[in-house]
């Protein structure tokens, strides 16, 4: 799976659906998901700019994820920039949204997000309550 950034976003700014968002971590540090986590470096560079005062340990706590490489980042080149600019143009997505797209596909998995922008792409979408449900089951 490859985590967008309005998920871990939705935790630091205490959005909505922070806690879903904050247990599919604890699931991903517990190592309960089997499977490769990803986050684009863009993301980690979003949610480094925006970690305001009093989030400093939840930053902490992620790139450890990161560096116990329970969270990978995948390796974009500049094969994968124009693939970006195809499909911004192409789909009709901004920057983020296509880098995201390019990654997951890189990747061979689907993005967890809120991101109503991916719907009708061809790419797989779950939401983190989607991801727990599936863990759950097991």
């Amino acid at each position: 799976m490859l985590i967008d950034s309005n998920i871990i976003l939705e935790i630091i700014f205490g959005q909505d659906k922070w806690r879903e968002c904050q247990d599919l971590l604890k699931a991903i540090k517990n190592e309960l998901i089997r499977e490769n986590v990803y986050i684009t470096r863009f993301t980690l560079s979003a949610i480094e700019a925006s970690c305001r005062k009093g989030k400093q340990d939840f930053l902490r706590d992620l790139l450890l994820l990161i560096c116990e490489e329970k969270i990978k980042i995948p390796k974009l080149d500049i094969r994968d920039d124009l693939m970006i600019n195809s499909v911004r143009e192409n789909l009709g997505l901004d920057f983020d949204d296509a880098m995201q797209f390019v990654a997951t596909q890189k990747c061979g998995t689907y993005i967890v997000t809120f991101d109503k922008d991916f719907d009708g792409k061809a790419i797989e979408v779950k939401t983190p309550a989607q991801v727990l449900k599936t863990i759950l089951k097991k």
